[in-house]
């Protein structure tokens, strides 16, 4: 009837307890009860959490790093801007700036500088060439130098006076006379004192005659003036002033400018250049203007009947103390004819 109890094995008690134990020990560790544990610690489970980086155990150190980063690409942005810039000013401004010459001041007489006659010429910004017109200029009515006036002497050695006439030979060159004959068409009268009296040295008739000239009209300030006719011209600032570009590089230059208070010319020098002492003797008086030649020279200063404006005939030589063409440059002036 009744049925026999089974009996445990005690070897079987005992796997049930040890496996119970090793479930209790392998259970994933809670990291909330991680210190509950009041002796030892729990075996480490494949889900636990990786070792903290470099980063997380030192956050002021990696603040660091990315600053220094950050400067070093600001730096290297400067760099480069200074760098742009500098290349814009050495390829594109300089030579923009070097394509302008320094102007070319009126020489300063006997050391002084105009103070009313600040006027300059740029060669390099020449936006217009006047050509020639086939005016004559008489110069019947106008009143020439002497050979004893004070006009520039020439002390350029390539331009020997062969002939002693007064006249360099690249003077007579440029007029067709000889550098070996002082009266080049036999009339009787040197070949410069023919050229400062307003004839023709090379024949017969005026000095507007002569083949090698021509007249250079200024429509903007009406005045003529004569001129070797291969001397380049250039005409700048609206015809204010008009350069002849000579063979060694010296300039004749002619600049007008406003005579705002009707000055004569010599109350006009005067004022230009103060502690200058000019007497009217000095003044030179044509039909159509009245001039002084300044102390060095290389400048003449007119101005005309009506006191309008006041004309600058300049000698600008290439090289300092080189005046290679005097009688030339007296010659223009003599001519200049204002209308």
């Amino acid at each position: 009837m009744f049925r026999k109890k089974k009996k445990i094995k005690p070897e079987t008690a005992l796997e049930d307890a040890l496996n119970q134990e090793m479930i209790v020990h392998n259970m994933p560790k809670d990291p909330k009860l991680s210190g509950a544990y009041s002796s030892g610690s729990s075996p480490i489970s494949a889900n636990e959490a990786a070792p903290p980086s470099e980063s997380q155990k030192n956050p002021t150190k990696s603040r660091s790093n990315f600053k220094a980063v950050g400067f070093i690409i600001m730096a290297s942005g400067v760099v480069v801007i200074a760098a742009l810039v500098y290349l814009s000013y050495r390829f594109i401004i300089a030579p923009a700036a070097q394509d302008k010459t320094p102007n070319m001041p009126i020489a300063a007489d006997n050391g002084k500088s105009a103070t009313t006659v600040p006027i300059t010429s740029d060669l390099a910004s020449t936006t217009e060439l006047s050509t020639a017109t086939p005016a004559v200029v008489d110069l019947a009515t106008t009143t020439v130098a002497t050979s004893s006036e004070k006009i520039a002497s020439s002390t350029n050695p390539l331009f020997p006076d062969s002939d002693y006439d007064g006249l360099n030979d690249g003077e007579e060159a440029i007029l067709g006379t000889s550098p070996t004959m002082n009266d080049s068409d036999s009339d009787g009268y040197s070949d410069f004192a023919e050229v400062i009296s307003g004839y023709d040295p090379s024949g017969s008739g005026k000095i507007s005659a002569n083949a090698n000239l021509a007249s250079y009209t200024n429509k903007t300030f009406n005045y003529d003036i004569l001129y070797p006719k291969l001397w380049p011209i250039q005409a700048l600032n609206d015809n204010a002033t008009v350069i002849f570009n000579a063979p060694d590089n010296s300039l004749i230059q002619i600049s007008v400018q406003d005579n705002p208070d009707q000055a004569s010319i010599l109350d006009w020098y005067e004022q230009s250049f103060p502690g200058t002492t000019v007497t009217y003797d000095q003044v030179r008086s044509t039909y159509s203007w009245e001039g002084i030649m300044g102390e060095s020279g290389l400048n003449f200063y007119i101005t005309d009947k009506n006191r309008k404006n006041i004309i600058v005939i300049s000698y600008i030589p290439a090289v300092e103390g080189r005046i290679a063409y005097p009688t030339i440059f007296q010659l223009m002036i003599n001519s200049l004819f204002i209308k």
